[in-house]
């Protein structure tokens, strides 16, 4: 049973680690701002939504979202949209570029709130847990029962919190001393990638509606 916390707990830490997604880029945001322990709970939030997914793949409803394919598309869609707003943010904004000397003042709730919501809004982490879920099946890692489930998805929510809580850490230590030209060539870039990841999905996208396979 230990095994299974511990899966969890590696596998939702390396899938937190890509600045790639919605949840991650607002996190980052939020270090960049020096809002730290708003990011923390942003991390609280999205990790309890992604674990409570996590259980659901595991415990054998991967198989209701395939009929459900449209969910899919319109959660890759909500997330194109989202990851070019963003890249806007990170290009342009002010406040990441500038120095933070003081500790911002955070609301737990709402920040809790923003990471449910985002997450919420993204149930293709089904299909991405799903997968996960089958490829551990078929090394026979551990048995798909209740109780190994309920472990591997509080090992997830645990490996979630743990990475972007390091990274808040990582930040605060150090993001006053970054060079404010790299910092900038930095941002803009962590733009063009959010821009090329909604780019990517939307093309996605559209050719499976002109396959007639939108999923």
């Amino acid at each position: 049973m230990i095994l299974a916390l511990v899966l969890g707990a590696v596998l939702g830490f390396v899938s937190a680690v890509p600045v790639a997604g919605p949840v991650s880029a607002i996190i980052f945001s939020r270090g960049m701002e020096g809002k730290y322990a708003q990011g923390r709970w942003i991390s609280a939030g999205a990790g309890m939504v992604e674990a409570t997914y996590a259980f659901i793949a595991f415990w054998g409803f991967g198989h209701f979202l395939k009929d459900l394919s449209i969910v899919v598309s319109v959660s890759n869609l909500i997330a194109a949209i989202l990851l070019i707003f963003l890249g806007v943010y990170f290009y342009r904004s002010k406040k990441m570029r500038q120095t933070h000397n003081s500790p911002k003042k955070v609301k737990e709730t709402k920040a809790f709130l923003i990471g449910v919501g985002v997450s919420a809004v993204n149930p293709s982490l089904i299909a991405s847990w799903t997968f996960t879920a089958t490829t551990i099946y078929s090394m026979k890692l551990i048995p798909f029962s209740l109780t190994h489930s309920l472990l591997f998805s509080g090992g997830v929510c645990i490996g979630i919190i743990a990475w972007f809580g390091i990274m808040m850490k990582i930040m605060e230590l150090h993001r006053n001393n970054l060079d404010p030209k790299i910092l900038d060539r930095g941002l803009k870039a962590v733009a063009f990638l959010l821009w090329g990841i909604s780019l990517y999905l939307l093309i996605h996208l559209f050719l499976s509606y002109r396959a007639g396979t939108l999923q």
